[in-house]
């Protein structure tokens, strides 16, 4: 059988079959341009891009059992890659709407009280969970990038935002409320 005579839905069955390096080679590159087009279409974004590429190539390598011969492969493959693209979006937004009342939260609560209080505010949360939050709001860095400057894993890094999130949250609160009450 020729490379031209050759249906990337034949080269799957073949991977899915026999795990057949050369024809998951040659589906990775016959579908990266355009993947990879799609990608960056959706995501606005190279870097993220070809990060929904590798993931989708990825999930191929993991969900092979799933594939159905009677589905063209294109069909499965572009469905995999939309719903990367998709759940990197939501995550990104989510993301950037927490920052958002994050930075809000903070500018009211900087012109409610002198920014030394903010500050000692701040240095109350342990070094690793501060460090985080600054990275995060003062310098817009991504929870990527947070987890390769402080040596630590993605999810690490999200974690310990949510930890200092919610412990700034509650002392502000707490700040607050004996506020109110002295007024």
């Amino acid at each position: 059988m020729n490379r031209q005579d050759t249906t990337h839905d034949d080269l799957m069955a073949r991977y899915k079959k026999h795990l057949d390096e050369t024809a998951f080679e040659r589906i990775v590159s016959d579908f990266t341009p355009s993947a990879a087009a799609l990608a960056r279409q959706m995501l606005r974004d190279p870097v993220s891009a070809e990060d929904a590429v590798q993931e989708a190539f990825v999930r191929v390598i993991h969900k092979r059992r799933q594939y159905a011969p009677s589905r063209p492969f294109s069909y499965w493959f572009y469905a995999m890659l939309r719903n990367i693209c998709i759940d990197m979006l939501r995550r990104r937004k989510r993301e950037k709407e927490a920052v958002q009342h994050l930075t809000r939260r903070i500018q009211c609560y900087i012109r409610n009280e002198p920014p030394s209080d903010c500050v000692s505010l701040l240095r109350t949360l342990p070094l690793h969970e501060r460090s985080v939050l600054e990275l995060r709001v003062v310098h817009s860095m991504t929870f990527e990038e947070i987890a390769i400057a402080l040596d630590i894993s993605t999810e690490a890094a999200k974690k310990r935002a949510q930890r200092g999130l919610r412990k700034l949250r509650k002392q502000m609160e707490q700040s607050e409320r004996v506020h109110r009450r002295a007024v």
